[in-house]
C-alpha cells in the first residue's frame, strides 16, 4: 500500500548507509501519525497526553502504540457508520418534502 512504501522509504532513508562512495548518517524522522503501517515501521513509540493544560510525552511499547491505534480505528468507525445514516435521513426529509410540495401544487391546480 502506499502508506506502506512511505513507511519503508522513510525507515531506509534513516539508517546508515554501507556505500563507501555515498556515506550516510543514519537520521531520525518524527511523524505524528495514527496510520498503523508508520507505526509498524518505527523503532519508538511515543504517546501524548494532555490534562489540565499539559501535555505529556509516554514511551510506548509497538504493541501498545498498534493497540491503541486499532481502537481509535473502531471507534471512528462505529462514528461514521452513525454519521452516514444521518445523511440518508435528511435526503429521505426532502424527497418527503418534494412529494408534499408536488401533491400541493396538484391540488392548487385542481382547484383552479
Amino acid at each position: 500500500t502506499y502508506r506502506a512504501a512511505v513507511a519503508s522509504l522513510i525507515k531506509r532513508q534513516s539508517s546508515p548507509s554501507d556505500d563507501e562512495e555515498n556515506p550516510r548518517e543514519s537520521t531520525q524522522f518524527i511523524c505524528s501519525t495514527f496510520r498503523p503501517e508508520l507505526v509498524a515501521a518505527a523503532n519508538r513509540h511515543f504517546g501524548i497526553s494532555h490534562q489540565n493544560k499539559v501535555s505529556s510525552l509516554h514511551l510506548l511499547e509497538k504493541d501498545d502504540a498498534l493497540n491503541f491505534i486499532a481502537n481509535l480505528m473502531t471507534e471512528e468507525e462505529a462514528v461514521g457508520e452513525v454519521t452516514s445514516l444521518a445523511p440518508s435521513k435528511a435526503k429521505a426529509s426532502r424527497k418527503r418534502k418534494v412529494a408534499e410540495k408536488s401533491a400541493e401544487e396538484v391540488d392548487t391546480e385542481n382547484e383552479e
